[in-house]
């Protein structure tokens, strides 16, 4: 299979930080809609509902529902849309960003059919039905994409979760033979480096 280089685009100018407020604020407006929906957080927003980062750039979510039901409620929430790509479908609430993922498929990778009984029930707001996906499978997408920044996250997570590295490793090539992730190989061995160093700093 060939594999994908560019599958995420994720190009900010002047980021604003988002914050566990601005979060609450966007799920409230949902909310509101009185709508049923599941939502699984992923990334810098499943750590700040942890309480492992205090900020993070945008707010991100993986939704079982299609794209035409969530185009519909946002629009009627007063989200502007950005990107209509149901790789990333990129909103705005003013200048809060949220990336909304559809199915099992994020960044090139496609999750195994266990995703959602592996994440985490986190509350009920009206009628959102809030999740976090499962840590393995958060890291497993970081690892995908490498950046610094994402490193720095999986080290951070793996400071307060209790997470077996020889199951993280062996889901993360069951996944990665399937999904289009470039160089999956040399990423784990990067991310394993990165984290032995970490445990003799």
């Amino acid at each position: 299979m060939k594999r994908c280089t560019k599958v995420y685009e994720n190009n900010y100018k002047n980021p604003k930080s988002t914050n566990k407020e601005d979060l609450e604020t966007f799920l409230q407006l949902i909310a509101n809609l009185n709508t049923e929906i599941t939502l699984f957080a992923i990334g810098g927003t499943a750590m700040l509902l942890k309480n492992i980062k205090e900020s993070t750039k945008d707010i991100d979510f993986i939704t079982t529902l299609d794209y035409k039901t969530i185009n519909q409620l946002f629009k009627k929430a007063g989200l502007k849309e950005q990107n209509s790509s149901q790789l990333c479908n990129i909103w705005y609430l003013d200048n809060i960003r949220i990336d909304l993922f559809y199915d099992n498929f994020i960044m090139g990778v496609k999750f195994p059919k266990d995703w959602i009984n592996q994440s985490e029930h986190l509350r009920n707001i009206g009628k959102i039905r809030l999740y976090i996906l499962n840590w393995y499978d958060i890291i497993i997408t970081k690892i995908a994409r490498s950046e610094e920044r994402d490193i720095e996250d999986i080290l951070a997570i793996m400071r307060v979760q209790k997470l077996n590295l020889s199951f993280l490793k062996n889901r993360y090539y069951q996944i990665a033979e399937t999904s289009l992730i470039a160089d999956y190989n040399l990423k784990f061995k990067h991310f394993k480096r990165e984290y032995d160093k970490s445990k003799t700093d």
